[in-house]
């Protein structure tokens, strides 16, 4: 292994979707989530810890898609309506599986 000065390289990756999960809540004041972005093929591409201020999380109400659009739009994400998946079913009828 040779050794050289630091070198960046720049990579572009496309995120697609994100996941979020609930890191810590602090009752009546504030909650940290965090939040991995997806390619199209699942993979994280980046992981952020976002936390709500008091006033946004006294908004969110129980309301998980409150969540979602904090999130999306702390992000500069756009959502989208996503078409179901549909999955062949494997019984003889063929029925569909949504």
């Amino acid at each position: 292994m040779s050794s050289i000065q630091p070198f960046v390289i720049t990579t572009s990756r496309t995120v697609v979707s994100f996941t979020v999960i609930c890191h810590n809540i602090n009752l009546f004041n504030d909650a940290t989530f965090k939040v991995d972005s997806l390619d199209a093929d699942g993979n994280i591409v980046n992981r952020q810890y976002l936390t709500m201020t008091q006033e946004q999380y006294l908004a969110w109400n129980n309301d998980d898609s409150y969540v979602i659009n904090f999130v999306a739009t702390t992000l500069g994400y756009i959502k989208v309506e996503s078409e179901p998946v549909v999955q062949e079913s494997q019984a003889s009828d063929n029925t569909e599986v949504l």
